[in-house]
């Protein structure tokens, strides 16, 4: 298999999976290029996920996103707004290295989004990588094996798909099992009631049944490290840690407090 192709270091991702690792990513709202260099060239994270959903970016923002985190060489996910095929497809070509996709409630939406990332005969992905061809290497090379590389992650964050869960687990081309507690609370009707006993439930059913069909569970967690370990511990293999952003605000003003102090 070519490397050149190893989209954003995916195997290497996949491998710590594998091994039952917890794996660290990061939101991704600054879409600077040289602020992205600035900080992709020197970063100890595992992936990246860009949120084209609830976030502001677009397609200008991601390009530039896309352009700039290849320093850190990790794969950078999307998380579309919708199961459109065609966005799906656009979000692939431009180079991401796999997507996220909201409200997948049944198998049925499941196995069409699996098959919307990927190109026949095994999926039903227009043939346009422009971009990403030319980028890691020739047209025909990458769609030889972007089927294999391609990351697909679907979000249960409904009590339909919490209902679901396992015949949804048990699609095949399935990457993971992305949980979203905050949807989730909504359609049980116990909005951000994180100590709901309905709700905790709900969420380590997800856990078990990724575990027992080998697929991995994402959650944004974007808390405390300790909280972030906690769901490690729990059996969450891929967690969000905070929004760039917001990091680059609280060092700011931690330092400047720290100052001010000394000046006192």
């Amino acid at each position: 298999m070519n490397s050149k192709i190893d989209l954003l270091n995916i195997n290497k991702l996949r491998e710590k999976l594998k091994q039952g690792e917890g794996s660290l990513g990061m939101w991704v709202g600054i879409t600077d290029p040289l602020a992205i260099e600035a900080i992709a060239a020197d970063c100890n994270l595992d992936w990246i996920l860009i949120d084209m959903e609830h976030g502001g970016a677009g397609w200008d923002d991601l390009k530039s996103i896309l352009l700039g985190w290849k320093w850190a060489n990790i794969p950078v996910f999307v998380r579309v707004p919708s199961h459109d095929h065609t966005f799906i497809a656009r979000v692939l070509d431009i180079g991401a290295s796999g997507v996220v996709v909201p409200f997948v409630n049944t198998p049925e939406d499941a196995a069409k989004i699996v098959s919307a990332c990927r190109y026949p005969p095994v999926g039903t992905r227009g043939n346009a990588p422009r971009r990403v061809s030319r980028h890691y290497t020739q047209t025909e090379e990458y769609n030889s094996t972007a089927n294999d590389h391609v990351f697909v992650m679907v979000q249960i964050e409904h009590v339909t798909a919490v209902e679901n869960v396992e015949a949804i687990a048990q699609v095949p081309g399935l990457d993971a099992l992305f949980i979203g507690p905050g949807d989730m609370s909504y359609s049980m009707g116990i909005p951000f009631q994180w100590d709901n006993p309905r709700l905790i439930n709900a969420i380590q059913k997800v856990i078990d049944t990724g575990k027992s069909n080998g697929i991995p569970v994402a959650m944004a967690v974007d808390s405390t490290p300790e909280e972030v370990m906690e769901r490690i511990n729990q059996g969450i293999q891929l967690t969000t840690i905070g929004l760039d952003w917001m990091f680059m605000r609280n060092a700011i003003n931690e330092q400047v407090e720290n100052i001010k102090k000394l000046m006192e």
